[in-house]
């Protein structure tokens, strides 16, 4: 959920295009004009694969928002049910060529996505419903079985049609034109009744056929046949008598060894399509017959194939719950007694299935009954319910430990209770411990041996039954229900009513939970609350317009600004938000950015409260951490990131002007307050005093502790070198070895998030530290860095970084140079390809601190540096390694250009050559870090930053705006540059990238004059041959070269050149090739 946009967001913004093609799309797929009619058309036979695929393209992204093709299906069917008709009445047959299908595939096909995407309910309804359909769509079923090319979707289909036929109110026989040669009884083995007309003698047996079927045909046979058997002329017949014998002696004699799987599963979903469609006058004795057949696949041994498939589980329940119902609106008997009893301890054993279909399946079933039984019996099983969510739940005070649990049984449970509250099921005395179960279930969390979480489902079931809590039951119901009766609620002020506690519940989930269906789920339900139950909620209208559904769906912008948002409305929301920040979803969770993500939340969550709140907040993270081992290395990180924020924020407070944007309600500290944090400092001498193997060890993740340690050391620097410039209070005591030795340890680490924050930690550090100290230090880092083996140098990029940091720190002039001089020279091949990137990393840091004046002998070596990495070409086995160099060289460019650092060298020229080499060559990354780089510097190809957003580099505008560069002003090495860079693309780039660059050029050339003392085709033939000479024994270069000038030749470019004066390299006859290529 941590995309850069929410992906329903960007669909709504896309559906009127992608519905406006749809309906264009398939105009052209199913008709063809007429010649010389007015308006008629005809059916098209055949519809081309792509035409197909790309129509199909165009529903499928509707999957997550199936509503939104709701205005067009009126539309859409009805031309598909029109096409399919036409095709199927017309009696000429066309063969199937290459790359097309059928157009009964194709409509069929798009019916079938249709149905996936939108439901099958839906779509059915569109069909045509006219009974003289019926005969030609069997006629079509049958005569597609002997062709290969009878795709599924296109049975599937026709299956749903037909019925949707048997709905027709005439008999059967009056619409049958001629019997099959062979009967219903002969093809299918069994004992059907003998007047049966032609069309069901031919329906029977596709329908048997299919029943066995692994992929959705099956359905729709068991459908086709349930609507069959219940007509009122084909139980007249003895149809449906037949029928059902037959599937229950399906069970009764079948094995592992006798029966498949799906043909198991098929005539159990014919079973359980009759029950539910059937009425028990229908039906008659037959229900207790399928009750028991349902029952023996339960129990039996030789039927344990198919009692572990979860289909079948689920369909034995939905057999189950429509059996009672039948008996339930009959009257009573000690038979149906105890099957009911049966039937409800069958359920709420089943709520704990291993599979999520059949729990939710069970938990329906259980609603279902409940709500038709007597209100006493209906209350037993909801008490049953409870008792049910009351095991293995231990209670420590207010709190639970949901550890012993079985998710899946909780899960299931919750989702009974939720669906008995959308039916309203349970009395309001039930309430207290129902929503007792609710709230313990909305933060229920486990974790896997593996560390993985357990009990997303659960909390997802909690969301659906607050919601329905909300939805069904009166606000006066709901304040009556008394506070202190609900243990889970303990953590909350008792004089809060429960829509306010529920209130607060949901804000929580809705901001801080790890699954993105429990914030948008979360949210839902604190708008229904907010929305059924006015007046009783703190700021509610404020509250939902802040825990926005869409808002929530990123869980940074959830945490980092929706809570704290939140938090304003009142103390009662900034609690519950802080308190969730140091829980399990907060500083616990299991990802690194979203502790990141806590961490930040915390600090600014703080910037809304008085110090002395903050400094409760920094107890309650100090008592925390205090609490942990060496092992728990995850929350440490959390807390420790956490206390930073508060530090820094702190910090920010008592700067005589906020140097970063805290609340409305943030008032500034005085200097002795934010002294009283300086104690902080101890933490690095006791509970944070680790060993060295928390920074080495890679069981203990030593990046994430070596992150955090700067983190903290920076800000508790940062603050101290604050205060010390106030000497209205004494300062904060502070001794090199607490900040360095935890600091040493973080400059062995080579993670990229470390690397990150060293620059911080360190000249904050370093400000503190005294002349001396700091050039020791420095020497230090440099023997350090100077004693490695340069092809591991990679190990030492901490201290790498760190001698780039403390650059501008250094008063002598001498420690600088070698600070430049060490770093340039780890911009060569010697070093490794990552030693490298952190040079220059580290140079940039060098950079932002440097001036055009400052280290001017040193400028050139920077500049041969520059050069060198960006033509660094290394390719390994990892492939083209080089651009993760050439990369890092065009970051450390622009630095360098806004900084001045390169002004007034001869080597500038070949920097801003190279540079425009890359802005133009294959490779996209590069292409466009450099396209940047020239146009944050003046020097690109558009006017403005965002006509080259707008572009993009890979675009026929981009290459054209490119090309126009090389003119008759444009300087030689320049020119030179952008053919070099422009044929690497148009040679050997991507396949979008070679057509729009060759495109360009080609324009380009046609447009220039064959020869001329301002700018000619000649002149780029020529340059041209300067690039080809210059590379002669570089294949990156040369093969690219000779593919775009194959192209110029097939193109008709080059021929120009014949007459003209072009001067060829002796040994290299391209002249030669040019006439021998014309003629």
């Amino acid at each position: 959920m941590d995309a850069v946009d929410d992906e329903d967001i960007r669909l709504q913004r896309a559906s009127a295009g992608l519905l406006s093609d749809l309906r264009s799309s398939l105009e052209k797929i199913l008709w063809k004009p007429t010649p010389g009619s007015q308006g008629q058309r005809r059916v098209h036979r055949l519809v081309r694969q792509q035409d197909l695929y790309r129509l199909l393209s165009f529903i499928e992204p509707f999957q997550e928002e199936p509503q939104l093709l709701d205005t067009q299906l009126k539309h859409v069917v009805p031309q598909l049910v029109s096409a399919f008709l036409e095709y199927l009445l017309q009696s000429s047959t066309i063969g199937v060529k290459t790359k097309t299908v059928t157009l009964s595939h194709a409509v069929s096909r798009v019916l079938y996505t249709l149905c996936k995407v939108r439901g099958q309910k839906v779509i059915v309804g569109f069909l045509n419903n006219e009974p003289r359909y019926l005969e030609p769509i069997v006629d079509h079923f049958e005569k597609g079985l002997s062709c290969e090319s009878f795709a599924w979707e296109e049975k599937y289909v026709a299956l749903l049609w037909l019925s949707h036929l048997m709905l027709t109110p005439f008999d059967l026989a009056s619409i049958s034109s001629h019997q099959p040669l062979e009967s219903a009884q002969k093809r299918t083995d069994i004992n059907l009744p003998d007047n049966l007309s032609g069309v069901v003698n031919r329906i029977i047996p596709i329908c048997i056929d299919h029943l066995k079927c692994a992929t959705r045909e099956r359905d729709a046979a068991a459908s086709l046949l349930v609507r069959l058997s219940l007509r009122p002329d084909m139980r007249k017949i003895g149809l449906l008598d037949c029928l059902v014998k037959w599937s229950l002696s399906f069970f009764s004699s079948t094995s592992e060894h006798l029966s498949d799987i799906h043909s198991c599963l098929g005539t159990l979903t014919f079973l359980s399509g009759l029950v539910a469609a059937a009425n028990k006058d229908e039906l008659g004795s037959f229900l207790t017959d399928i009750y028991k057949a349902c029952d023996y696949i339960i129990n039996q041994e030789n039927l344990e194939f198919v009692k572990s498939s979860a289909v079948a589980r689920k369909l034995v329940i939905k057999t189950f719950r429509n059996i009672v119902l039948h008996y339930l609106q009959s009257d009573q008997s000690d038979e149906s007694s105890t099957l009911l009893e049966d039937v409800i301890d069958f359920l709420l054993q089943t709520v704990g299935d291993g599979d999520s279909p059949v729990r939710y399946a069970a938990s329906k079933a259980l609603s279902v009954i409940t709500l038709k039984l007597e209100p006493e019996f209906g209350a037993e099983v909801i008490e049953a319910i409870l008792g049910c969510l009351n095991d293995d739940v231990l209670w420590e005070g207010p709190s639970r430990n949901l550890s012993t649990v079985n998710p899946l049984r909780w899960h299931g449970l919750t989702l009974a209770l939720s669906q008995l509250l959308y039916r309203r099921a349970p009395s309001t005395d039930q309430l207290p411990d129902i929503l007792n179960a609710l709230l313990l279930a909305l933060t229920f969390e486990q974790r896997a041996a593996t560390g993985s979480s357990i009990g997303t489902n659960v909390r997802d079931a909690a969301c659906f039954g607050i919601w329905a809590l909300s939805r069904r039951y009166t606000t006066s119901e709901l304040l009556s229900v008394d506070t202190m009766s609900i243990r889970a609620a303990g953590f909350h002020d008792q004089t809060l009513s429960i829509p306010q506690i529920l209130a607060i519940e949901l804000l929580g989930a809705a901001c801080l939970d790890p699954a993105g269906n429990i914030r948008r789920g979360s949210s839902a339900a604190l708008q229904e609350l907010v929305g059924r139950h006015p007046n009783t909620i703190l700021e509610g209208i404020s509250l939902v317009q802040i825990v926005d559904f869409h808002a929530v769906g990123l869980r940074d912008r959830a945490i980092s600004q929706v809570g704290f948002r939140a938090a304003q409305l009142g103390q009662i929301y900034w609690n519950h938000i802080f308190e969730g920040l140091l829980g399990w979803r907060g500083i616990g969770a299991l990802d690194s950015p979203s502790r990141i993500s806590t961490a930040n939340a915390v600090g600014r969550l703080s910037t809304l409260q008085p110090f002395e709140s903050v400094k409760v907040m920094l107890s309650r993270v100090h008592t925390q951490l205090c609490k942990l081992n060496v092992r728990d290395v995850e929350e440490r990180h959390g807390l420790m990131l956490s206390l930073s924020s508060l530090i820094t924020e702190s910090n920010h407070r008592y700067a005589k002007e906020n140097l970063a944007p805290v609340g409305e309600a943030a008032m500034p500290f005085s200097g002795q307050e934010v002294s009283e944090l300086g104690s902080m400092w101890g933490l690095l001498d006791g509970q944070l005093d680790l060993p060295e193997r928390a920074f080495t060890s890679p069981a203990l993740r030593p990046e994430l502790t070596a992150f955090a340690t700067c983190n903290l050391i920076s800000a508790l620097a940062g603050l101290t070198h604050r205060l010390d410039e106030d000497t209205s209070f004494p300062p904060i005591p502070f001794t090199k070895i607490l900040a360095m030795a935890p600091l040493r340890l973080c400059l062995g680490r080579t993670e990229d998030s470390v690397l990150r924050i060293i620059p911080s930690a360190v000249v904050n550090v370093s400000l503190l530290l005294s002349t001396d100290d700091r050039k020791e230090e420095l020497k230090s880092w440099l023997d350090q860095l100077n004693s490695a083996n340069v092809r591991t140098a990679v190990r030492d990029s901490g201290y790498a970084i760190a001698v780039g940091a403390i650059y501008p720190t250094l008063v002598d002039g001498e420690d600088r140079t070698r600070i430049i001089e060490l770093l340039t020279s780890r911009c060569t091949n010697k070093v490794e390809i990552e030693a490298r990137v952190v040079a220059l990393q580290s140079l940039q840091l060098v950079f932002e601190s440097a001036s055009q004046s400052a280290d001017i002998s040193l400028s050139s070596k920077i500049a041969d540096a520059l050069i060198t990495t960006l033509n660094d070409y290394t390719i390994n086995e990892r492939g083209d390694v080089g651009s993760l160099v050439r990369l890092e060289a065009l970051n450390a460019v622009e630095i360098a250009w806004k900084h001045g650092i390169l002004g007034g060298l001869k080597q500038e020229s070949q920097i801003c050559a190279d540079v425009t080499r890359l802005s133009l060559e294959k490779l996209d990354k590069v292409r466009t870090r450099a396209a940047a780089c020239l146009q944050h510097d003046c020097r690109g190809y558009f006017e403005t930053e965002a006509e080259l957003d707008a572009s993009g580099t890979s675009s026929h505008e981009y290459f054209t705006r490119a090309i126009q560069c090389l003119n008759a002003n444009t300087h030689r090495a320049t020119s030179l540059a952008i053919l070099e860079g422009y044929v690497n693309s148009a040679g050997m780039g991507a396949e979008s990238v070679v057509q729009a660059s060759r495109l360009a050029l080609v324009e380009r050339l046609q447009a220039l004059p064959t020869e001329s003392e301002e700018f000619s085709i000649l002149h780029v033939a020529n340059n041209l041959l300067d690039v080809l000479k210059a590379h002669l024994t570089n294949d990156r270069v040369v093969l690219p070269l000779l593919e775009v000038l194959a192209f110029l030749l097939d193109a008709q470019v080059l021929q120009r050149l014949i007459e003209s004066s072009f001067k060829y390299v002796p040994g290299f006859p391209l002249t030669t090739t040019l006439k021998t290529w014309t003629y």
